[in-house]
Protein backbone atom coordinates (compact mmCIF):
# COMPACT_ATOMS: atom_id res chain seq x y z
CA UNK A 1 0.00 0.00 0.00
CA UNK A 2 1.27 3.47 -0.88
CA UNK A 3 1.38 6.26 1.72
CA UNK A 4 -1.42 8.39 0.20
CA UNK A 5 -3.78 5.41 0.06
CA UNK A 6 -3.05 4.59 3.71
CA UNK A 7 -3.54 8.21 4.80
CA UNK A 8 -6.76 8.78 2.85
CA UNK A 9 -8.38 5.67 4.39
CA UNK A 10 -8.60 7.64 7.66
CA UNK A 11 -8.62 11.23 6.37
CA UNK A 12 -11.48 10.99 3.90
CA UNK A 13 -14.05 9.62 6.41
CA UNK A 14 -12.92 12.27 8.90
CA UNK A 15 -13.55 15.12 6.46
CA UNK A 16 -16.33 13.79 4.24
CA UNK A 17 -18.46 12.09 6.88
CA UNK A 18 -17.67 13.03 10.48
CA UNK A 19 -16.71 16.69 10.13
CA UNK A 20 -19.15 17.31 7.30
CA UNK A 21 -21.87 16.01 9.61
CA UNK A 22 -20.92 18.70 12.13
CA UNK A 23 -21.10 21.41 9.46
CA UNK A 24 -24.46 20.07 8.25
CA UNK A 25 -26.16 19.50 11.62
CA UNK A 26 -24.90 22.15 14.03
CA UNK A 27 -26.53 25.57 13.52
CA UNK A 28 -24.17 28.55 13.36
CA UNK A 29 -25.56 30.10 16.53
CA UNK A 30 -24.72 26.91 18.46
CA UNK A 31 -21.23 26.66 16.97
CA UNK A 32 -20.18 29.83 18.75
CA UNK A 33 -21.68 28.91 22.14
CA UNK A 34 -19.90 27.25 25.03
CA UNK A 35 -22.24 24.94 26.98
CA UNK A 36 -20.10 25.37 30.09
CA UNK A 37 -17.71 28.18 31.11
CA UNK A 38 -14.73 25.79 31.17
CA UNK A 39 -15.05 24.34 27.67
CA UNK A 40 -14.38 25.68 24.19
CA UNK A 41 -16.92 26.43 21.50
CA UNK A 42 -17.25 24.16 18.47
CA UNK A 43 -16.17 27.06 16.25
CA UNK A 44 -12.99 27.52 18.28
CA UNK A 45 -12.18 23.81 18.13
CA UNK A 46 -12.72 23.67 14.36
CA UNK A 47 -10.56 26.77 13.86
CA UNK A 48 -7.84 25.30 16.10
CA UNK A 49 -7.88 21.94 14.27
CA UNK A 50 -7.59 23.67 10.91
CA UNK A 51 -4.77 25.93 12.03
CA UNK A 52 -2.81 22.93 13.31
CA UNK A 53 -3.36 21.01 10.07
CA UNK A 54 -2.65 23.97 7.78
CA UNK A 55 0.60 24.90 9.49
CA UNK A 56 1.68 21.31 10.10
CA UNK A 57 1.18 20.06 6.56
CA UNK A 58 2.30 23.15 4.70
CA UNK A 59 5.12 24.49 6.84
CA UNK A 60 6.45 21.37 8.56
CA UNK A 61 6.04 18.86 5.75
CA UNK A 62 5.80 20.62 2.37
CA UNK A 63 7.78 23.79 3.23
CA UNK A 64 5.29 25.94 1.35
CA UNK A 65 3.02 28.82 2.40
CA UNK A 66 0.01 28.07 4.55
CA UNK A 67 -3.46 28.18 3.07
CA UNK A 68 -4.11 30.92 5.65
CA UNK A 69 -1.67 33.21 3.84
CA UNK A 70 -2.89 32.57 0.32
CA UNK A 71 -6.53 33.53 0.54
CA UNK A 72 -6.85 36.44 2.98
CA UNK A 73 -8.34 33.94 5.43
CA UNK A 74 -7.64 35.95 8.57
CA UNK A 75 -9.68 38.79 7.08
CA UNK A 76 -12.40 36.54 5.68
CA UNK A 77 -12.84 34.63 8.94
CA UNK A 78 -12.49 37.85 10.96
CA UNK A 79 -9.84 36.19 13.14
CA UNK A 80 -6.50 38.05 13.20
CA UNK A 81 -4.41 35.26 14.74
CA UNK A 82 -1.67 33.34 12.95
CA UNK A 83 -1.16 30.88 15.81
CA UNK A 84 -3.27 27.78 16.41
CA UNK A 85 -4.87 28.82 19.69
CA UNK A 86 -2.86 26.64 22.07
CA UNK A 87 -2.73 28.32 25.48
CA UNK A 88 -5.49 30.82 24.66
CA UNK A 89 -7.39 32.01 27.70
CA UNK A 90 -11.12 31.38 28.00
CA UNK A 91 -11.68 35.10 27.43
CA UNK A 92 -9.74 34.81 24.14
CA UNK A 93 -11.81 31.75 23.21
CA UNK A 94 -14.95 33.81 23.85
CA UNK A 95 -13.65 36.66 21.69
CA UNK A 96 -12.74 34.37 18.80
CA UNK A 97 -16.08 32.57 19.05
CA UNK A 98 -18.00 35.87 18.92
CA UNK A 99 -16.11 37.32 15.99
CA UNK A 100 -15.50 34.35 13.68
CA UNK A 101 -17.48 34.12 10.45
CA UNK A 102 -18.69 30.51 10.38
CA UNK A 103 -19.28 30.40 6.61
CA UNK A 104 -15.70 31.56 5.98
CA UNK A 105 -14.41 29.05 8.54
CA UNK A 106 -16.15 26.28 6.58
CA UNK A 107 -14.62 27.54 3.34
CA UNK A 108 -11.20 27.62 5.03
CA UNK A 109 -11.77 24.01 6.15
CA UNK A 110 -12.44 22.94 2.57
CA UNK A 111 -9.37 24.83 1.32
CA UNK A 112 -7.12 23.25 3.98
CA UNK A 113 -8.48 19.78 3.19
CA UNK A 114 -7.89 20.30 -0.52
CA UNK A 115 -4.30 21.37 0.13
CA UNK A 116 -3.68 18.47 2.51
CA UNK A 117 -4.88 16.04 -0.16
CA UNK A 118 -2.65 17.75 -2.74
CA UNK A 119 0.46 17.56 -0.51
CA UNK A 120 -0.14 14.00 0.67
CA UNK A 121 -0.72 12.80 -2.91
CA UNK A 122 2.93 13.61 -3.64
CA UNK A 123 4.44 11.93 -0.57
CA UNK A 124 6.16 8.57 -0.35
CA UNK A 125 7.04 6.46 2.67
CA UNK A 126 10.69 7.51 2.36
CA UNK A 127 9.62 11.18 2.75
CA UNK A 128 8.28 10.35 6.19
CA UNK A 129 11.71 9.79 7.76
CA UNK A 130 12.95 13.39 7.51
CA UNK A 131 13.02 15.11 10.92
CA UNK A 132 12.23 18.61 12.12
CA UNK A 133 15.41 20.56 12.84
CA UNK A 134 15.65 23.29 15.48
CA UNK A 135 16.48 26.26 13.22
CA UNK A 136 13.56 25.58 10.90
CA UNK A 137 11.17 24.95 13.78
CA UNK A 138 12.24 28.17 15.47
CA UNK A 139 11.59 30.11 12.25
CA UNK A 140 8.08 28.65 11.91
CA UNK A 141 7.09 28.89 15.57
CA UNK A 142 8.64 32.23 16.49
CA UNK A 143 9.33 34.31 13.38
CA UNK A 144 6.19 33.22 11.52
CA UNK A 145 4.04 33.49 14.65
CA UNK A 146 2.68 29.96 14.89
CA UNK A 147 3.30 29.74 18.64
CA UNK A 148 0.88 31.68 20.83
CA UNK A 149 2.06 31.00 24.32
CA UNK A 150 5.44 29.41 24.88
CA UNK A 151 7.40 28.88 21.66
CA UNK A 152 10.23 27.21 23.54
CA UNK A 153 7.88 24.57 24.91
CA UNK A 154 6.45 23.86 21.46
CA UNK A 155 9.93 23.82 19.96
CA UNK A 156 11.13 21.23 22.46
CA UNK A 157 7.97 19.18 21.87
CA UNK A 158 8.30 19.12 18.07
CA UNK A 159 12.09 18.90 17.90
CA UNK A 160 13.14 15.85 15.90
CA UNK A 161 9.60 14.81 15.02
CA UNK A 162 9.63 12.98 11.72
CA UNK A 163 7.44 14.19 8.87
CA UNK A 164 5.48 10.97 9.31
CA UNK A 165 4.74 11.80 12.94
CA UNK A 166 3.72 15.34 11.95
CA UNK A 167 1.45 14.07 9.17
CA UNK A 168 -0.43 11.48 11.17
CA UNK A 169 -0.60 13.52 14.38
CA UNK A 170 -1.69 16.86 12.90
CA UNK A 171 -4.04 15.59 10.18
CA UNK A 172 -5.43 12.38 11.70
CA UNK A 173 -4.90 11.85 15.45
CA UNK A 174 -5.42 15.47 16.56
CA UNK A 175 -8.66 16.01 14.58
CA UNK A 176 -10.13 12.68 15.67
CA UNK A 177 -9.41 13.61 19.31
CA UNK A 178 -11.26 16.89 18.89
CA UNK A 179 -14.10 15.24 16.96
CA UNK A 180 -15.18 13.45 20.13
CA UNK A 181 -15.06 16.74 22.01
CA UNK A 182 -17.14 18.46 19.30
CA UNK A 183 -19.73 15.69 19.36
CA UNK A 184 -20.07 15.98 23.13
CA UNK A 185 -20.42 19.77 22.96
CA UNK A 186 -23.01 19.52 20.20
CA UNK A 187 -25.03 17.04 22.28
CA UNK A 188 -24.84 19.35 25.31
CA UNK A 189 -26.09 22.18 23.09
CA UNK A 190 -29.11 20.08 22.08
CA UNK A 191 -28.05 18.84 18.66
CA UNK A 192 -29.48 15.44 17.79
CA UNK A 193 -27.43 13.10 15.64
CA UNK A 194 -29.61 10.51 13.86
Amino acid sequence: MELPQLFFQRYDPLCNFWLQGIWDLVPQDLMIQRPHPRVNSIAWILWHMLRVEDAGINRFIADRPQVLDEGRWTERMNVPYRHNGSEMTLAEVDELSRRIHIHALHEYALAVQTRTREVVSTLTMSDMDAVMEEARLRKILVEEGLAHGSPEGLLQNYLHWSKGKVLFNFAITHPYQHLGEISTLATLLGVTFD
